[in-house]
């Protein structure tokens, strides 16, 4: 009897290993793009860059083109990903030393006719990590060669 109860709790443990557990890896995101004057941006590119680096090897990315008042919309984007994977990304995430990231991340910038801009909160790039949900950006697209 207490063999088999051990080989069942071996099996439970090893299902519960490979069970794929879905969690938020980019949040709904509602972007905005105006020129340096306010006025808002069409037809500019928005792109969201992604990736759980605890769970996954690779990013992503999705285009989006702002309409006539400058907005953009992304859909939330899910990961499955068992526990096991999410064991192995960790690791793997860990040998980046110093530079290693862990997590969800996700930022949005905007490039194209000339302009380009990123959602910048106190001079640095905004980093969604996980939290919350919802994001709602602001980008001033600027010309390249323009002073900031």
């Amino acid at each position: 009897m207490k063999a088999r109860r051990k080989y069942l709790i071996g099996i439970a443990v090893v299902l519960a290993m490979l069970w794929p557990i879905k969690t938020l890896s980019a949040p709904a995101w509602d972007v905005t793009v105006v020129d340096e004057s306010g006025v808002p941006v069409a037809g500019i590119t928005v792109r969201e860059s992604y990736q759980n680096y605890s769970a996954e090897s690779t990013g992503h990315e999705e285009d989006q083109q702002t309409n006539i008042q400058g907005e953009a919309k992304f859909t939330r984007k899910t990961l499955s990903a068992s526990l096991l994977q999410r064991v192995f990304g960790i690791a793997r995430s860990a040998t980046g030393g110093v530079h290693a990231s862990f997590g969800p991340h996700s930022y949005v910038f905007a490039f194209g006719n000339g302009r380009e801009g990123s959602d910048l909160k106190d001079g640095v790039i905004a980093d969604w990590t996980g939290y919350p949900a919802t994001m709602k950006s602001l980008i001033v697209a600027h010309s390249p060669s323009a002073s900031r």
